[in-house]
């Protein structure tokens, strides 16, 4: 927790720095543990440039005893909203460490659907009282959106073996570097009625060449949207759904369940996790606990504490 406190406050004194005058601001950041003494941390920070635009700089690293020391990665996220669309380009990098490097970019679109009510049709009689309008109180908003991120992996190195953990431990340097192109194409949805929030998402992975009979290593970093941990494979498919609740003012429970096949002959895996976010105004606090299972591999456990601080206009 003293790792989040401390990247909290680099992070708000960079952001205050970068920030134009009466911008507004958020900085956070989460620290989790589990399993095989996994350690990770994972923090960002939103800076409005204008009414519209916006950047997200973001940071995430984890090791375990099985890893070969700390991965890092870094990004940086250009948003832009206007009015129901919202526009958004990533890029990423992880650093090479034990030989394999990655770095990403990608572009996404959301459109909003929020209830609006026209000037006409107000009347109480004849032509001018007819209209659609909707009244009430229930379905307070719809997102429909859809995502495509390019991944470049490059190993020095073969896997240890075809199956279980030697698809992600070291084996003999290879002649020429190997490298794969990997793009994601993910379509999202989500829905606000009453006190529940419901989100969902398909992704489906494509790459530039076969990973089979090429004694291929597992990508040891594999983000999972919003899930705590960061994981390791080549993902062919996934799909996500997450729900959470408004049970106080500023109490929100939720639970996330994340499914994903793989290729190289993994096994699928499925990702649960739990938690609540509370917000206080200014600082919003947060606890999680996951659980990760694939067959072949330790099932492991996770738990995850995190804040961030929201300042400005």
């Amino acid at each position: 927790m003293k790792t989040t406190i401390r990247l909290i406050a680099v992070l708000s004194a960079c952001a205050a720095l970068a920030a134009p005058a009466a911008a507004a601001v958020s900085v956070g950041a989460d620290q989790t543990f589990g399993t095989q003494n996994y350690r990770g941390t994972k923090a960002n920070a939103s800076i409005d440039l204008t009414d519209s635009l916006y950047i997200t700089p973001t940071f995430a690293t984890y090791r375990t005893d099985n890893s070969s020391g700390s991965l890092y990665q870094g990004g940086l996220r250009v948003g832009y909203e206007a009015g129901p669309l919202s526009l958004g380009v990533t890029g990423a990098f992880v650093p090479k460490n034990d030989g394999y490097k990655q770095n990403s970019i990608g572009a996404d679109i959301t459109f909003s659907l929020s209830p609006g009510h026209t000037k006409h049709g107000h009347r109480m009689a004849g032509p001018a009282s007819q209209s659609n309008e909707t009244y009430g109180y229930g379905l307070a908003g719809i997102d429909l959106g859809a995502s495509a991120n390019h991944i470049t992996h490059s190993d020095d190195y073969t896997a240890n073996g075809t199956s279980g953990d030697a698809l992600r431990q070291q084996g003999v340097l290879r002649a020429n570097r190997f490298t794969v192109g990997e793009t994601d194409l993910s379509a999202f949805a989500g829905a606000k009625f009453l006190i529940t929030e419901i989100s969902g998402s398909v992704s489906k992975s494509l790459y530039d060449k076969s990973l089979d009979n090429n004694l291929v290593r597992e990508s040891p970093f594999m983000a999972m949207g919003e899930y705590s941990a960061i994981e390791s494979g080549f993902p062919e498919s996934s799909y996500n759904v997450k729900a959470k609740w408004i049970m106080l003012p500023f109490v929100k429970p939720y639970v996330s369940f994340t499914h994903t096949n793989f290729k190289l002959g993994s096994a699928p895996s499925n990702a649960t996790e739990a938690g609540v976010n509370v917000g206080l105004d200014m600082l919003n606090l947060k606890g999680a606990y996951g659980h990760y299972g694939q067959n072949g591999f330790t099932s492991r456990n996770y738990f995850t504490l995190g804040a961030s601080l929201n300042f400005g206009a």
